[in-house]
């Protein structure tokens, strides 16, 4: 098993030209990161769209949540199986390639979908990318994109910085960012970040 995330940058027809250039200024950079941190691989093409492999499938929602957190765009995160495995996502295929970009064609503008194969035992549907999302994982992908709409800039930045570093303690945390413990633990509760962790961490645990 793989994943492979798709993306769209969303309303970049209405960016300025600087702005264009920063936002893919900053999709190149996260993509680097991502191949430095996780073994991921990905490229842009059609200017302002996206995608990555990830051999190591337990990388990759949060690196997902990243991407979600960095940019304004659409994301279809697909884990399953693939038939031919290269070094870029454009010359490999597979059903977990045309799954993740079915449904980033079916995704409603902002959102982040997750779809886990046939072979994750608790979900079934995956072989077929046209088939509605199991209630249960529909519900958890609308909780998620719900709460990450809903954030402030400063509550997306430390929603951010709390994912990067593998969600530290509060402690941790707060001598990161320069700020209290208690600071800390009201904001990341105030916002639903432990929720965001646990998804991650219910996620991988499938996985397994």
């Amino acid at each position: 098993m793989i994943a492979v995330l798709t993306g769209d940058v969303i309303h970049s027809s209405k960016m300025s030209s600087k702005q264009y250039s920063q936002t893919i200024e900053t999709l190149k950079q996260l993509i680097l990161a991502e191949k430095q941190k996780s073994e991921a691989s990905g490229d842009i093409y059609r200017g302002d769209e996206f995608q990555l492999q990830y051999s190591k499938p337990e990388y990759a929602l949060q690196s997902a949540l990243i991407f979600k957190l960095s940019l304004p765009c659409t994301l279809s995160l697909a884990y399953g199986n693939y038939d031919l495995l290269n070094d870029s996502p454009s010359t490999s295929s597979g059903p977990v390639y045309v799954e993740s970009g079915k449904r980033l064609d079916r995704a409603t503008r902002g959102d982040l979908i997750v779809n886990l194969s046939s072979d994750t035992s608790v979900f079934q549907n995956g072989s077929n990318p046209t088939a509605p999302l199991p209630n249960s994982l529909l519900l958890l992908n609308n909780f998620l994109t719900h709460t990450l709409n809903s954030l402030t800039k400063s509550q997306s930045e430390l929603l951010l910085t709390y994912i990067k570093n593998e969600f530290p303690e509060h402690k941790v945390l707060a001598e990161l960012t320069g700020t209290s413990r208690q600071n800390i633990s009201n904001r990341l509760s105030s916002m639903g970040a432990h929720l965001v962790r646990d998804y991650v961490n219910y996620i991988n645990q499938l996985l397994a």
